[in-house]
């Protein structure tokens, strides 16, 4: 299998950041460009190396150390007015791919009496208001929370005098590993694909103690003094909810037991209609969990286990490796920011979008199709139950970044794995060459949002799908025979669609996809198959178990 290339990273700073690349280079080809503190000419030149280089994510690291060197507000306020017309410029001309830009630390000099003011932290807020009041016209420019990660570990910890003097590099070892982790978390986000689903444990997990043996009053969960540790852990794991994550519930307990807490506790936060899933069983937690994501249509390796049981934690870890199974803080004073840990490890995105706010929904919907297939007799009952609707349509401008997200970090359904940026996404849109086209699609039980991107490319007198990706949301449901058989049916003048697979390790669910479709192998070797359909003659497959098709070429 050929292994993909690195992604291409810029980063650009002013300070030496030598031992931050090297870091980084493990995972990634990094540009740095020549000579200390040049980022802000490359920047601003559009026909500068950084351009040249074409960087699918740009990390601009800023550091407030020289500061102690400026002598007046004045000199402060014209360098980073400097840094300001480079970020513009670079904002401007790097398209949509996305920008990290941190936030700034500034280290006034202290020699100063108890009645100077410094003008530090007026100059990191203007600086921040600078990037947000930015981040409203350029929807890929992204906070690098900088100094917010110092103030949590602590200047101490984070920075080295002696580096500075020996190096130009104001970081300790300690703040040097911080600072890359805070850079790295952002590129992962960019580029790789988050978990989706929590599935926690309900006793000493979501409340402090045992519900069957403690009672509705016993447990300890409450919006003050003890029980406000558990209360704060689900306000955090409500807040991701919101954001995006969905949640299911995997407990040992008596199932009347946990509804009683579930329904009922005033301080209970999270409810019924919150968790996607559940169950609350005596079986083993690990099997329960493979239902769950069965029953979601969710690989394992999208999946986070949350215990308190480190016998339970242990179980699943074995049964299965895929998912990822974090310590259980033993102090509870610690919930609150293990959530966030969480969050910011597994889930943080670089946007949330109306499309995640309604996950929770769209999976509770998910499991109703599930029952609803497994009392139906064959997979046309079952399509045909559902009363399926699909749109298919050339990409409009408001689908663009919904689109770019499908394409890159949908990976199971995907035939090729080309990962475009909007940029190039509109581009290819925008020519004579390609066309791009959304699938939207729906059912009786709701709306699923757009589930589908194909990008055709003509050659000659063929067209070749360059793209044909889906969401695992609708996959086995024969949505995938009427995408292709609309789009080939509208090829007047084609001789033939081109169709090509290129493994991975996460797309086997399509390896045989063209077989099915009714495409002739031509081509195979280690990089993957190549396949044809003549187009002449070629009829569309029946919609009839369709309540609606609509194709606008």
């Amino acid at each position: 299998m050929a292994h993909p290339e690195k992604r291409k990273i810029a980063l650009l700073s002013n300070i030496t950041a030598d031992l931050i690349a090297a870091k980084l280079r493990r995972d990634y080809e990094i540009y740095l460009p020549e000579g200390f503190d040049t980022w802000v000419q490359e920047s601003i030149a559009p026909g500068s190396g950084l351009y040249a280089f074409g960087a699918e994510a740009v990390v601009v690291l800023l550091d407030g150390t020289e500061c102690r060197s400026w002598q007046n507000r004045e000199m402060a306020e014209e360098r980073i007015d400097l840094w300001k017309q480079a970020v513009r410029a670079l904002c401007r001309t790097i398209g949509d791919r996305p920008v990290f830009v941190s936030t700034l630390d500034i280290r006034e000099n202290r020699i100063r009496a108890f009645s100077e003011p410094g003008f530090g932290p007026e100059l990191e807020a203007d600086w921040l208001r600078f990037l947000q009041s930015l981040m409203e016209d350029h929807a890929n420019l992204c906070l690098l929370e900088l100094a917010d990660l110092i103030a949590e570990y602590g200047r101490k910890t984070v920075y080295s005098d002696k580096m500075w003097y020996l190096s130009s590099m104001p970081y300790s070892r300690d703040g040097l590993n911080l600072v890359s982790q805070e850079i790295e978390r952002g590129l992962r986000a960019a580029f790789t694909s988050r978990k989706k689903l929590i599935v926690l444990d309900l006793d000493n997990t979501l409340w402090g103690g045992v519900i069957g043996e403690d009672g509705l009053e016993g447990i300890e969960l409450s919006d003050h003094k003890e029980g406000q540790r558990y209360y704060d852990f689900q306000r955090q794991l409500l807040e991701m909810r919101r954001r995006g994550v969905v949640l299911a519930i995997d407990s040992k307990n008596n199932e009347e037991d946990a509804d009683s807490a579930i329904q009922k506790h005033p301080a209970m936060l999270l409810r019924e209609e919150d968790f996607v899933a559940r169950r609350i069983n005596w079986e083993n937690k690990a099997a329960n969990l493979k239902s769950i994501a069965r029953e979601l249509n969710l690989t394992p390796g999208g999946i986070l286990f949350v215990d308190d049981n480190p016998v339970e934690r242990a179980v699943v870890a074995g049964e299965c490796p895929e998912v990822t199974v974090p310590e259980f803080p033993e102090d509870s004073s610690s919930l609150l920011s293990f959530a966030e840990g969480l969050w910011r490890e597994y889930f943080q995105p670089l946007k949330v979008l109306d499309e995640d706010r309604k996950k929770t929904q769209m999976y509770r919907s998910e499991a109703m199709r599930r029952q609803e297939e497994s009392e139906s007799l064959n997979l046309e009952d079952y399509i045909a139950k559902l009363h399926m609707r699909a749109d298919i349509h050339r990409m409009r401008p408001e689908e663009l970044e919904r689109t770019a997200q499908l394409c890159g970090k949908t990976n199971q359904f995907n035939l090729t794995t080309k990962r475009y940026t909007q940029a190039e996404i509109a581009e290819m849109a925008a020519t004579e060459d390609h066309r791009v086209y959304v699938v939207h699609a729906g059912d009786k039980y709701g709306d699923s949002g757009l589930i589908s991107v194909v990008i055709l490319a003509r050659e000659n007198r063929n067209v070749r799908i360059d793209s044909f990706l889906m969401s695992c949301r609708v996959m086995g449901r024969n949505l995938e025979n009427i995408i292709v058989g609309e789009l080939a049916a509208s090829l007047t003048g084609a001789d033939k669609l081109i169709g090509e697979f290129r493994p991975t390790a996460k797309n086997a669910p399509v390896r045989e996809l063209y077989d099915r479709l009714g495409f002739t192998l031509t081509a195979e070797s280690e990089q993957g198959k190549r396949y044809e359909l003549n187009l002449c003659g070629f009829e569309k497959p029946d919609t009839s178990l369709y309540e609606s098709v609509r194709f606008e070429a």
